[in-house]
């Protein structure tokens, strides 16, 4: 029988082709930018901040599942908070996407900081290419990630951060004039990363955000095939599920067991014939 989701399916959608880049980051730098209901959540001590790629298709919203979106690509930068109350989950600061009524309905529906953006992925033998170009923007706000397309295996060492990193189901948002920031929550298979060598990253996502830009290439990277995934209800609209979902008590803290794909299975799958996805329009 198959699994059923954990949260009601008020969003269904894929995400492929997941590329991420985390960094360590002063916690005295970050906690400034949060909103004061929520605090960083850190590993060992350890704040950390991320810029995550990836392709988003089939999406589906409900009562609307006959009609169907665009394949699209996002770029967005996020940390990691908990709640008073010890739900984990992330912080975004911006989502750039290259559709625009994703971009609108994403601020309508859950009040996320999304921005239209030209964005193309593309790849072959040797190396994958990510650039993003926001439009209409009061500055110039670009990304650009790189990664060779050769991956290892997780080792025992990463094992412990990945899971922090990566093993996350639930997002807050707070709206311009909220008094307090709302969590939603999402439910997938766990993740089955490898990681990624030779990633880097340059832009104006963290100096948008009144942070420093990475002098460095990230600590860590990942990459991942991607999943199906479903996404609750914006709180506002918690009446759809029959619930209150500002009451995250009864969802579980979630902790699934991460899974690790080889570094032969991804690269068999993926790295033989890679087409280039231009989303720029």
């Amino acid at each position: 029988m198959a699994k059923q989701p954990s949260v009601f399916p008020f969003l269904t959608q894929s995400w492929n082709d997941l590329f991420f880049l985390h960094w360590p980051i002063s916690e005295s730098s970050l906690k400034p930018t949060l909103p004061s209901d929520l605090k960083l959540d850190l590993f060992d001590g350890q704040a950390w901040i991320s810029v995550v790629a990836f392709k988003l298709s089939n999406l589906r919203i409900f009562p609307f599942r006959k009609l169907a979106w665009n394949d699209f690509l996002e770029v967005n930068l996020r940390t990691y908070v908990i709640s008073p109350d010890g739900q984990r989950g992330v912080w975004f600061y911006s989502l750039d996407s290259s559709d625009l009524l994703a971009t609108w309905g994403a601020r309508i529906l859950y009040g996320l900081p999304y921005f239209k953006s030209e964005i193309s992925y593309s790849g072959d033998i040797s190396c994958y290419q990510w650039k993003s170009k926001r439009i209409n923007s009061e500055c110039s706000v670009n990304a650009s990630i790189s990664a060779a397309t050769s991956f290892r295996d997780i080792s025992d060492s990463d094992m412990p951060l990945s899971h922090f990193l990566l093993e996350r189901y639930c997002f807050w948002a707070k709206r311009k004039y909220g008094l307090e920031s709302v969590p939603s929550l999402v439910d997938h298979r766990p993740y089955d990363p490898v990681v990624l060598e030779n990633a880097s990253y340059c832009g104006d996502l963290f100096r948008e955000q009144d942070l420093m830009e990475p002098s460095r290439p990230p600590a860590l990277a990942h990459y991942c095939k991607g999943f199906d995934v479903v996404a609750s209800p914006p709180p506002w609209a918690s009446f759809i599920a029959g619930q209150t979902n500002h009451n995250i008590d009864s969802f579980p803290l979630r902790s699934h067991p991460i899974k690790f794909a080889s570094k032969a299975s991804v690269e068999e799958s993926n790295l033989k014939a890679l087409e280039i996805e231009d989303f720029t329009k």
